[in-house]
């Protein structure tokens, strides 16, 4: 790897994470229409890195909201009647995240072998964009309310109002497990349809996306160790490293930004027609 690789490579995670674009999808097609030389791993350690620049990011940029569900967990500021209530909304928050992480987990461990055949061509990716693309833009009127404010404000007790809620874009998470469909992109949409709003739809996406990102990589982490690939990883040096982390946490701010900001303005289905015409051409090479 070079400096303009892990800038790119940086770059690309960043911003696909967080765009409903699917990162895996462009991955995998990626795997398909860039030259052998491209191709070559950047290393584990590396995609340790950018992933934990993405997570990062994430926090960052919810840092409010992070604040206020740890002092909810913590129960500091319950001495007044709003602080108690405030602790109770943030402690119930966390509960649905929770609730809403179970699916994914449940999936991700039960089908493991075939989520890693969906992975190995070109044909899985290709459809999962497409269907990213038709969700997003057949959902484009979803039955929340619309035209509100889409960014971070003071209040918490927003997001979804309960149990089946949480474990409904917690089911839209696990689907998009497979390669080509968009995590953020099915997740807001599902929120969406529950009646939550766009911004607060967002808000519980990202949020969610913390431990789904952080358990990806603990699990690339423990996977790495077990199978000696970490002590390989000496070929990436500490500037390739440090150029991928702060890519893939700048594009990852920027992309969350333009989120919330294409939300307020109903553009975020435009995604839809990018997803189509992505996953089209990686049918016609799957064919081919």
């Amino acid at each position: 790897m070079n400096f303009g690789a892990s800038l790119l490579l940086g770059i690309v995670q960043g911003l696909t994470e967080f765009l409903p674009v699917s990162s895996s999808g462009h991955l995998v097609l990626g795997r398909e229409l860039l030259p052998d030389e491209a191709l070559q791993s950047p290393g584990i350690l590396f995609e340790i890195v950018v992933h934990l620049g993405t997570l990062a990011a994430a926090l960052i940029y919810l840092r409010r909201e992070v604040f206020r569900l740890l002092r909810s967990l913590a129960g500091t500021g319950g001495a007044t009647p709003e602080g108690r209530d405030a602790v109770r909304a943030g402690r119930r928050l966390v509960g649905l995240l929770l609730v809403a992480s179970v699916p994914a987990a449940v999936v991700g461990v039960a089908f493991q072998d075939q989520i890693h055949h969906a992975f190995s061509g070109i044909g899985f990716a290709a459809g999962g964009l497409v269907l990213t693309g038709a969700v997003l833009l057949y959902f484009r009127r979803p039955a929340g309310k619309t035209g509100e404010a889409a960014a971070p404000t003071a209040a918490i007790p927003l997001l979804p109002r309960g149990i089946g809620d949480a474990l409904w874009i917690g089911a839209a998470q696990a689907v998009a497990i497979l390669p080509g469909v968009s995590r953020s992109g099915l997740t807001i949409v599902a929120g969406r349809q529950r009646g939550v709003s766009p911004a607060d739809a967002a808000r519980f996406s990202f949020l969610l996306s913390a431990p789904a990102i952080a358990g990806a990589t603990l699990f690339e982490g423990a996977s790495a160790l077990g199978s000696g690939a970490l002590a390989a990883a000496g070929g990436v040096v500490a500037l390739e490293l440090t150029v991928g982390f702060v890519a893939a946490f700048v594009a990852g701010t920027l992309a969350l930004r333009w989120v919330f900001n294409w939300l307020a303005r109903e553009r975020f289905h435009h995604f839809g027609w990018y997803c189509l015409s992505v996953g089209g051409i990686g049918i016609g090479l799957s064919s081919a």
